[in-house]
């Protein structure tokens, strides 16, 4: 198959380069921008620079890409304009954009010693445009417990007028993930206002990367992604459901505010560590599937929370396995975009795509046991499931609900490029979604409270789907593919 083969037709992706970490995103004006990592000439230049790719959209159905409208261009970031979020002043009338610029003195391990990472500003007033950088924060103004490691800012704005920035971090003596909180009077100039880790004694991940705050029906999560949760020998343990990737993406429930939490941090810049004070037992996975990290939320003009991932896993020393897609010019896609939802018994978060995904449907139609989806761009939709069965994906890849364990397995190699199971415990399976891709699947089960997303590279031009689960009805929707214009190729 050629590289346009293996292309989503639902999902974002870049033209050529590579794209990764969603950042910055928001709606400003009306408009949607998702802007990402993006590494314009990677493949096949693995020294490509990383900026900030720009997807923009009037409806999250039709987009444009505008370029990298962020790169590595001043002593501040010579190494890489690294991941952030935005934030829309409402007062100015701009958006703001914060981000890491990442420096290596060509000196140390860029661990202990070697890097810089200069928390950036920079302000556009159309979301295109941008202003001069300025940077906001850097290495003098982080606890000394913090190794180089201090990225990801994410900023908000209080209802008293305080700016708030999250940032991830990796401790120096123990390599252990935490998360920082910093407090502006105006956005430029910040101070430590607290920070927080795990309780156990074993580290829960040895970076928090992609802070995030969350807040829904007045409930407040903190987001985030720990990384090294597995080793190279245990990814594929049958017994493990929780953090099954080696780098994981979920998050805590927090009792009361994040700004409060962070407070009661009272040694703050003379703390010998961070404020073990979450509970890792509490820890939620976004996603259950094998391609998904470094999420990202925003709260559009409808006040719907959304959610958006990326479609893969970074590369680390203890991730043996395969996760790059058999293309030669292009790499890496985006999750579509879940609107978030509390649920009032159990208070799980459910995630779902938006409305205007939904608009892409044609004609509904109804099936039992079996379908062949003519091509594969479809919604498949089985509701009122009682009892376990098993959802089969051709030869290669099924999902099995069985003692209250689901499973996703692939059963060759070739579709599945190093993916094997990932799981997770579920009380009952009431429904499930298949948002299929010519690449991608999203698996939404009980509307959302659990989540499988998987890249899969199976050469066949349709795609087989059939059901052992007892379900009241079964209905597939062909959709029409979002269509995306590449103004700028790179």
């Amino acid at each position: 198959m050629s590289n346009e083969s293996w292309r989503p037709k639902l999902h974002l992706s870049p033209y050529s380069g590579s794209i990764s970490d969603p950042n910055g995103l928001c709606q400003f004006k009306g408009t949607y921008h998702f802007f990402c990592q993006n590494a314009p000439t990677y493949p096949p230049n693995g020294d490509s620079p990383h900026g900030w790719g720009h997807f923009a959209s009037r409806d999250l159905v039709n987009w444009v890409f505008l370029g990298c409208h962020i790169m590595p261009d001043t002593p501040a970031d010579a190494d890489g304009s690294y991941s952030g979020g935005a934030y829309v002043n409402a007062d100015t009338d701009e958006l703001w954009l914060y981000y890491t610029g990442n420096v290596r003195d060509g000196e140390g391990d860029g661990t202990t010693s070697g890097r810089l990472a200069n928390q950036t500003l920079m302000k556009s007033y159309n979301g295109i445009n941008m202003g001069p950088k300025e940077v906001v924060l850097d290495n003098a103004g982080y606890p000394a417990y913090c190794s180089c490691h201090v990225r990801d800012p994410k900023v908000w704005r209080d209802d008293e007028g305080t700016f708030h920035m999250l940032l991830g971090a990796r401790t120096l003596a123990d390599s252990r993930g935490s998360i920082m909180m910093y407090d502006s009077a105006d956005g430029y100039a910040w101070i430590m206002a607290g920070s927080v880790t795990n309780r156990q004694e074993k580290p829960f991940g040895y970076m928090w990367e992609c802070p995030d705050r969350i807040v829904l029906e007045g409930r407040e999560f903190l987001s985030t992604c720990p990384q090294g949760m597995c080793s190279s020998n245990d990814p594929d343990d049958p017994d493990r459901v929780t953090a099954q990737n080696v780098h994981a993406a979920g998050y805590f429930p927090i009792e009361g505010s994040i700004v409060d939490l962070m407070h009661l941090d009272e040694a703050r810049m003379d703390a010998k560590a961070p404020r073990a004070a979450i509970d890792e037992t509490t820890f939620v996975d976004w996603d259950f599937g094998f391609d998904y990290y470094a999420c990202q939320s925003l709260v559009d003009e409808k006040g719907r929370t959304m959610l958006i991932g990326w479609m893969s896993l970074p590369h680390d020393a203890d991730d043996v396995r395969a996760y790059d897609n058999p293309t030669q010019t292009w790499r890496g896609a985006l999750t579509i975009p879940r609107v978030l939802s509390l649920c009032p018994k159990c208070g799980r978060i459910k995630q779902a795509p938006p409305e205007e995904f939904d608009a892409l449907r044609g004609e509904a139609h109804a099936w039992s046991d079996a379908v062949t989806l003519p091509e594969k761009c479809a919604d498949v939709l089985i509701e009122g499931i009682e009892g376990e069965g098993v959802l089969s994906f051709g030869d290669f890849l099924t999902l099995t609900y069985k003692d209250g364990k689901a499973e996703l397995l692939f059963l060759k190699d070739e579709q599945g490029q190093g993916r094997i199971g990932r799981r997770a415990l579920i009380p009952h399976v009431k429904s499930i979604r298949v948002v299929v891709d010519t690449s991608i699947l999203e698996i939404y089960v009980n509307d959302g409270g659990w989540v499988f997303s998987t890249r899969y590279f199976d050469e066949a031009d349709t795609l087989d789907i059939a059901s052992t689960f007892k379900a009241e009805r079964c209905t597939w929707y062909p959709m029409a593919p979002i269509t995306l214009n590449y103004l700028v190729e790179r």
